[in-house]
């Protein structure tokens, strides 16, 4: 595979919801929002589902894998959109599809996939008990994130 530009190992996330910018006056409110709503969701597993690409038809910029579809975690996510657009956030329009961004097509570069590229990836399942508040900051290598807060999944609600 080559015209790559990997994903720093320590960036690589699953994105609820992103926010774009937010305001300093609506941020400390947000935070406790997200809190509340993440309250009652208790720790789950995932597992790695297929390699894929975006966009899905011409030239493939974002290599990505999936992660099997789970009502716990769609539900997290769920909860989540309402927070934000109780916030008065814009409504997400896209369906909620989990993933984890691999790489990115290098510039100028034609990006090749391997053969059998959409095979489930072999991988042990992973427990999620946290969500975590990022901000991104773009830079010409990549966005950074800097984690601002984070909220432990309630393992008495997973005890339900």
């Amino acid at each position: 595979m080559t015209g790559w530009r990997w994903a720093n190992v320590n960036s690589i996330h699953l994105t609820l919801r992103f926010l774009g910018a937010v305001e300093a006056g609506v941020d400390d409110v947000a935070r406790r929002t997200w809190a509340e709503a993440v309250r009652g969701h208790g720790p789950f597993q995932l597992r790695l589902g297929s390699l894929g690409f975006f966009p899905e038809r011409g030239r493939p910029r974002i290599l990505w894998v999936g992660v099997e579809s789970d009502s716990r975690l769609t539900a997290l996510a769920a909860s989540l959109e309402r927070a934000a657009r109780g916030l008065g956030f814009e409504p997400e329009t896209r369906e909620f599809h989990p993933h984890l961004l691999l790489a990115r097509a290098r510039r100028g570069e034609r990006a090749t996939l391997p053969e059998g590229f959409a095979a489930p990836l072999e991988a042990e399942s992973f427990v999620v008990s946290e969500v975590v508040l990022f901000r991104s900051v773009l830079h010409s290598g990549g966005a950074r994130y800097t984690a601002l807060e984070r909220y432990r999944l309630d393992v008495a609600a997973s005890e339900d």
